[in-house]
């Protein structure tokens, strides 16, 4: 008999998922996950200054969240269209209740942390670049 407990024991261990997320104190390692991950997916907590900042904004003391997906993929190896989610639960509104917060944004990124050049017009961004130097 103990060795059937032991055996349930570590199938229930198993089972059981693992619900504590990972900490990033921005943003940008989970754009770089999601950019290679299959399901152009990625996510976890932030935490830190960033946190902190969100925290003293929106008055809740819950996790900020980070989920990350992958819009588009460009033609361009690498390089995709992200959408940010930030979120964070129990913020207090004026009426004395509480909501979820979320915010989105978009953001065009390659592996490298350069922007994708598709869709990008080259003469005229050489043009701009050149007349900032003139500029010097």
């Amino acid at each position: 008999m103990r060795l059937h407990q032991g055996i349930v024991t570590v199938v229930a261990m198993v089972l059981i998922p693992i619900t504590h997320a990972a900490e990033y104190t921005s943003a940008k390692p989970l754009l770089l996950q999601a950019i290679d991950a299959p399901d152009g997916r990625a996510q976890g907590e932030i935490v830190g200054p960033i946190a902190d900042k969100f925290r003293e904004t929106t008055k809740s003391s819950a996790p900020v969240m980070a989920e990350v997906t992958t819009i588009k993929s460009f033609k361009q190896e690498g390089c995709k269209r992200l959408n940010v989610r930030l979120t964070q639960a129990n913020v207090p509104t004026k009426d004395g209740q509480t909501i979820d917060f979320a915010i989105d944004y978009g953001i065009n990124l390659c592996r490298d942390g350069s922007p994708p050049t598709e869709g990008m017009d080259l003469e005229k961004v050489g043009e701009v670049l050149g007349s900032a130097d003139a500029d010097e």
